[in-house]
């Protein structure tokens, strides 16, 4: 007979309220890294190259220079051996792949004629430092803490300011938030809570039987009972005709639990239920199951209608991530790109 408390990986648990997806550009900086420098002994490396855009050369000296705040955190955080190993060489492909784009980018900009002045960074500094409700000395003082010395952290913003510049160029004007598209971010952030919010379920197991006969007059009576049960007493039809003999005599009330505390199968269902309604039948293993929400603990999020302004910006922060790497690759493509790491 189906185990109501089959348990299965736990989702990983969403924030409780709407948040704003993705943070401006320069925002997005490591402003107060709490690093110690590593020894230089051990930062000594051999020289060559990882990687060739047209005539351009990456050396591994300028990538483990761009990745050494990430191995700061690496070597403080994660344990000698092969998970520290792992951890170097996933930050190496990733900044490698970052300083690849980078100048695809630079040589999008020297085509468009697009710069960076000197001023416009000084803003940048300043926009930052209010932000953190820092001066900008002591801003750039926390990033040196951080292991990036000021012509490393203006360059850092140079680049940020560069490619906001071209994305407003290449990319803004192509993007478009639909209604359809606010709806659908919506939804999926009311599923990521109801997650790991409790409910109570009740339900009416019917075999399925064996032979291919009973198994369509099986479907057939599943079928009709939960036809019945959107407009009649669940709790009645349960104990009419539930198989299921713990819950039967409750009307097929089964105890609050998490979604994840049903078959895999039963908590997708139960997750789309609105309090109140009841399913299709369902099957599992070899029973056909009608599951009803009767209840569920209270959500947090604000309602669709108040949450428009921020869906939008989280909508459109993420297109607009997907464009610029359709826009990357196509970059790429029109260029002769070769990884060597």
């Amino acid at each position: 007979m189906l185990d109501p408390t089959r348990s299965t990986p736990q989702a990983a648990a969403p924030s409780a309220r709407l948040r704003r997806f993705g943070a401006r550009w320069l925002c997005g900086l490591a402003l107060t890294l709490s690093l110690v420098t590593l020894d230089r002994a051990e930062a000594a490396i051999v020289e060559r190259i990882v990687a060739v855009i047209g005539d351009k050369a990456i050396l591994l000296s300028d990538l483990r220079a761009r990745a050494e705040p990430g191995l700061f955190q690496i070597y403080r955080t994660v344990p000698p051996g092969a998970q520290r190993n792992a951890a170097i060489s996933q930050l190496y492909r990733a900044m490698l792949d970052r300083l690849v784009d980078e100048e695809l980018e630079t040589r999008a900009a020297q085509q468009s004629k697009i710069t960076v002045s000197a001023r416009e960074i000084e803003e940048a500094l300043e926009r930052v430092a209010t932000q953190n409700k820092l001066t900008v000395v002591a801003l750039l003082a926390e990033a040196e803490k951080g292991g990036l010395s000021e012509r490393s952290y203006r360059d850092e913003l140079r680049r940020q300011l560069l490619e906001a510049k071209l994305v407003n160029v290449r990319l803004q004007g192509r993007i478009r938030v639909t209604e359809e598209d606010l709806r659908i971010a919506y939804r999926k952030i009311v599923v990521e809570e109801r997650q790991r919010l409790s409910f109570t379920p009740a339900w009416i197991v019917i075999g399925s039987g064996t032979r291919p006969s009973d198994q369509r007059a099986r479907r057939k009576l599943a079928e009709t009972i939960a036809e019945q049960a959107r407009t009649a007493d669940f709790a009645a039809l349960a104990r009419q005709h539930s198989e299921e003999q713990t819950s039967r005599a409750g009307g097929g009330k089964l105890r609050p639990m998490l979604p994840n505390e049903l078959h895999p199968t039963l908590a997708r269902v139960a997750i789309g239920l609105e309090p109140g309604e009841s399913s299709p039948p369902v099957l599992v293993g070899e029973n056909l199951v009608v599951l009803k929400v009767l209840e569920r603990a209270e959500s947090e999020l604000p309602k669709y209608e108040e949450a428009q302004r921020e869906l939008g910006e989280r909508v459109y922060l993420e297109k607009m991530a997907q464009a610029k790497k359709t826009w990357l690759d196509g970059l790429r493509r029109q260029h002769h790109v070769e990884v060597r790491l």
